[in-house]
């Protein structure tokens, strides 16, 4: 079982698990822009700043609280209460487009998750309700018994490795450098799935300003490669 549960892992977070993720900056492309991001250092501070201060950790913490609402701890799943936590997860996204990345990227990996992995157990989803990509991973891990600090350790390493591959694409680090800035990463990583393992929504916040202010100002970027 352990050996399947990290296959199953390894799985959804690959990059050809088709979520929708390289369609997303998080706001670095207008960061890239505005000259606050310009290389190496300057885009690994930042995505410290995201994972440390902002919606990195807002993630993990919501991930876990839906792992735990979906019986994740051996009891049986509540419906209603991870509607009210998809809900807050929604609010949570400060521009409408970190609204759209989230919801977005949660129903195509649900989905996903529902063809490619079918169990007996799967809560089937409300038509019309938005579903955050965190809550939707925390549902999925709990119905095939992921344990959930490595499910943390897996979604903060994917949700890393994007913007990393962001700026890539945004022509600021090269793919062999991006690697190296992604293994510098791990102990932010680790520690950050450490913490939020037993943290609660009262834990939830965020002071990662600038990078917010990037997510609102990219709306109306006119030369855009991400939608967000």
């Amino acid at each position: 079982m352990t050996e399947t549960a990290e296959f199953q892992r390894q799985h959804w977070f690959s990059p050809a698990f088709p979520v929708g993720g390289y369609a997303y900056s998080h706001g670095i492309e207008k960061a890239v822009e505005t000259g606050d991001v310009t290389g190496g250092d300057s885009l690994t501070r930042w995505i410290e700043g995201i994972l440390r201060l902002g919606a990195g950790r807002n993630d993990a913490i919501l991930l876990a609280e839906a792992w735990r609402r979906a019986g994740g701890e051996g009891g049986g799943a509540d419906l209603s209460a991870l509607l009210d936590l998809a809900e807050l997860g929604i609010a949570l996204g400060l521009s409408q487009e970190r609204r759209l990345e989230t919801a977005q990227q949660g129903a195509a990996f649900y989905a996903l998750v529902a063809s490619s992995w079918p169990h007996p157990g799967w809560i089937d989803w409300p038509d019309g309700r938005e579903l955050p990509y965190p809550v939707a991973v925390g549902i999925a891990g709990a119905i095939h018994r992921q344990p959930l600090r490595p499910l943390l350790g897996a979604y903060l390493q994917a949700f890393a490795a994007n913007l990393l591959a962001a700026g890539i694409r945004l022509a600021v680090i090269g793919q062999a450098e991006a690697q190296a800035r992604q293994a510098s990463l791990l102990p932010i990583l680790s520690a950050l799935a450490d913490e939020t393992l037993t943290a609660s929504l009262d834990d939830l916040g965020s002071i990662a300003i600038r990078g917010d202010l990037m997510s609102l100002r990219h709306e109306t970027q006119i030369t855009r490669l991400f939608r967000s």
